[in-house]
């Protein structure tokens, strides 16, 4: 089997490279880690270091202009997406990139296109695809287990202080800065809600509502809340909350999240990491009264990292679509920025147009 070479652009969210990073040292079949490039070399000469990368670079033309690195992992801050992703396409390697896809659904459209242009495929990082708990949700449902879904409900709650633009940093950095992030407490994690959500429903908003503000932290410079309720074309409704203000982190047996899928004949309940995981309620049998499901040790959350790597490495090495696509990517952001458009104008937008 070829092995492909693997590097790193920018490492901005550092909550998603290092763990890769990590699962790439430790050993994912046909992959190696090959390079990084970081504008702050130091991080960028730390991180090969300490994941055995060959090669760390300041300037990311340096690493797409190796040979010997088919694939890269863009971990970038968001506005800086659409460059990094069209220079890769441009020299032919294959990418990986973290959510949200852009700032911008201008952004989002080039970068798509520039896959398209220059033949090479793009995939999401969006981890909630990965998690077992999510993947056996989605198995039920697609077995019908809790009918036709109707509706759902995703929230998330994180304390503003562990939101870090670098391992060791004081501060939220470019996290917080609406140029570099494109939004806040919203947008961060919104936008693996609202791709959850089409994956779950198998269909596409039509529809949003949204509400957005800082309610905690009166100055910060990007919203610590956001809520919306979208309509979907198959007639589900789906509401997602996220903020940066949660009072404090959480210990191993309580969640800093919850997601509920209702359909037609019972529902799905789903935790990142409270116990148990998944709760499972049908008037269908087996699974008639509650159900409950739990996964320990890597299989609770941090599995998903190596099984992004490995899909996206499966793909290449057998030339067909990743499952969650750049076009995955840009409906979600489409959502997403809907609703920062309806809390601006206090009013529902409709997508697509």
């Amino acid at each position: 089997m070829k092995t492909l070479g693997i590097g790193v652009i920018g490492l901005h969210n550092h909550y998603h490279a290092y763990p890769m990073a990590s699962y790439l040292q430790q050993g994912i079949e046909g992959a190696r880690l090959v390079a990084v490039a970081d504008e702050r070399e130091n991080y960028a000469e730390e991180f090969a270091r300490k994941y055995g990368a060959e090669a760390s670079y300041k300037e990311y033309q340096a690493l797409l202009e190796r040979s010997d690195v088919d694939i890269v992992i863009v971990t970038s801050y968001t506005s800086a997406h659409a460059e990094h992703c069209i220079a890769a396409a441009q020299a032919g390697k294959h990418i990986l990139l973290d959510k949200p896809i852009a700032t911008t659904m201008e952004d989002a459209n080039r970068i798509v296109e520039a896959a398209h242009t220059y033949g090479v495929k793009l995939m999401m990082a969006y981890l909630l695809r990965f998690l077992p708990a999510y993947q056996r949700a989605k198995m039920l449902i697609q077995e019908g287990v809790i009918g036709k879904p109707t509706s759902a409900f995703y929230s998330i709650r994180i304390p503003v202080d562990f939101i870090r633009d670098a391992p060791d940093a004081q501060g939220q950095g470019w996290y917080a800065d609406p140029i570099k992030g494109g939004g806040g407490g919203f947008l961060d994690h919104g936008a693996h809600f609202a791709d959850a959500l089409r994956w779950f429903f198998e269909s596409d908003a039509t529809s949003v509502y949204g509400k957005i503000g800082n309610l905690t932290y009166k100055n910060l410079p990007v919203e610590d809340y956001g809520i919306c309720t979208a309509s979907f074309a198959d007639g589900q409704i789906g509401t997602i909350e996220s903020s940066w203000h949660a009072a404090e982190w959480y210990g191993p047996m309580t969640s800093p999240d919850r997601c509920t899928i209702s359909g037609t004949e019972g529902e799905i309940e789903l935790h990142y990491q409270k116990s148990p995981q998944m709760e499972v309620a049908s008037r269908i049998a087996p699974y008639t009264g509650r159900t409950y499901y739990d996964w320990v040790g890597e299989e609770r959350s941090d599995i998903c990292y190596k099984r992004i790597v490995e899909h996206m490495v499966e793909c290449v090495l057998e030339g067909r679509q990743p499952d969650v696509t750049g076009e995955d990517g840009r409906a979600a952001l489409d959502l997403i920025l809907a609703a920062y458009r309806s809390a601006r104008e206090g009013r529902e937008m409709t997508l697509g147009k």
